[in-house]
């Protein structure tokens, strides 16, 4: 991608789910992380996990409003607490996506949804990613990626590494409304599980890291600007 079009397809991404959201609704931000979702009322992250699954070396951001502590699998909200969720970057590294998109739809009334495309996976795998995922006629369809395929497409990465800057779309971008479609193909006996400690700081982790502070300083004059509600009651959205 050139500059412009890299920073529309952010713009795409972080910024414009935003607009559409009623002044009044409540939205959850499910996996803030680092890069927090500008128009969340409510945060969801799970800090045990700590820098495991992010490129950056940048700790989750958890003073910008309520934030939850929770595994997206059994999160203590009530039923559709939500009126928008934005989920960005995580169905790739839970364990049962089964469980966690049924989650998603149970707190939530509608919302967003992105994850990478299974072709840049084959192409560039990340050591937490657990599924290649493709959407297939509005469902998202998850195959479940093993230690031999990870191994080996990571060998041959580098061959085909400069492919993704030519790739528009390397990630899979939706809005859903009532019901997310989706397929679990889970028939890997060896299967790949992320490890256990973080990895080794990646080359471009200063040029991550300045990303980072630059989108979140964007982040809080968008909230000001549009006066996002930081002071949620969160009890009122929990179950008793």
């Amino acid at each position: 991608m050139n500059l412009i079009k890299t920073i529309n397809f952010f713009i795409e991404r972080k910024i414009k789910p935003g607009f559409g959201i009623g002044e009044n609704d409540i939205v959850l931000d499910i996996g803030s992380g680092d890069k927090p979702f500008w128009r969340a009322n409510v945060f969801l992250d799970k800090l045990s996990l700590k820098n495991l699954h992010r490129h950056t070396d940048s700790k989750v951001i958890n003073n910008l409003g309520p934030f939850v502590d929770s595994d997206i699998a059994k999160t203590p909200f009530k039923d559709k607490a939500f009126d928008f969720s934005f989920c960005a970057h995580l169905l790739e590294h839970v364990e049962r996506p089964d469980l966690a998109i049924n989650e998603i739809m149970r707190i939530s009334k509608k919302g967003y949804i992105e994850v990478p495309n299974g072709v840049i996976e084959y192409i560039s795998p990340f050591h937490s990613h657990l599924w290649f995922i493709l959407l297939v006629k509005n469902k998202l369809v998850f195959y479940r990626k093993s230690t031999h395929i990870h191994k080996n497409l990571l060998e041959n990465s580098e061959n085909y590494f400069k492919i993704i800057s030519q790739i528009d779309e390397p990630f899979i971008r939706f809005y859903w409304n009532k019901k997310i479609n989706y397929e679990i193909i889970d028939n890997e006996k060896d299967k790949y599980f992320p490890p256990n400690k973080t990895p080794k700081t990646r080359k471009n982790s200063t040029i991550l890291k300045a990303s980072t502070l630059f989108y979140m300083s964007l982040v809080r004059i968008l909230r000001l600007i549009y006066k996002v509600n930081n002071r949620i009651d969160i009890n009122a959205l929990i179950k008793n």
